[in-house]
């Protein structure tokens, strides 16, 4: 349904129940400086990923920042889960958008000011054309917001809005 593969998420699931351990899945991830703030991210065998920082904090502006990338894989995290749960339950999709934005305190990363640090009030927009009502669409999307590993990992409240 909708081009993911669901026999192979079947066998991971049997081989996960013979075997617990394998439930565990360890993510690595090497940066190496360049100069500056720019690194580059590389993640198993892609094409490494150059991070940034805008100029105001004292980058190039030649690529995203970590909190871009963050903010940017929650999204991502949050569609994907969407699709597969709608997809488990045979929801036809047609198209599925989903915007996300977070405020972050400049002035506790720039050691100014005390506070948090971390991305503060996510707010994610989903848009999704499918065979579901609206109904449906949110009763997802309110699974897959309770369930993405990404937004889990945040441990923040976050806000959606389903369109």
């Amino acid at each position: 349904m909708n081009n993911i593969n669901f026999k192979s998420v079947e066998q991971t699931i049997i081989a996960m129940k013979e075997d617990p351990k394998l439930a565990m899945k360890k993510f690595t991830a090497n940066v190496a400086w360049k100069d500056g703030v720019q690194n580059k991210l590389t993640i198993r065998d892609y094409n490494p990923i150059m991070v940034d920082e805008p100029q105001p904090l004292g980058g190039t502006d030649t690529a995203p920042n970590p909190v871009e990338y963050l903010v940017g894989a929650a999204a991502s995290c949050f569609a994907i889960t969407f699709e597969v749960i709608a997809s488990q339950k045979g929801i036809k999709l047609e198209t599925v958008d989903v915007n996300i934005e977070a405020d972050l305190n400049a002035a506790v990363f720039l050691g100014f000011k005390e506070g948090d640090g971390g991305i503060l009030d996510p707010k994610l927009k989903l848009n999704a054309k499918t065979s579901a009502s609206k109904t449906e669409i949110k009763e997802i999307a309110d699974i897959a917001l309770s369930k993405s590993p990404v937004l889990l990992s945040l441990n923040t409240s976050i806000e959606l809005t389903v369109e």
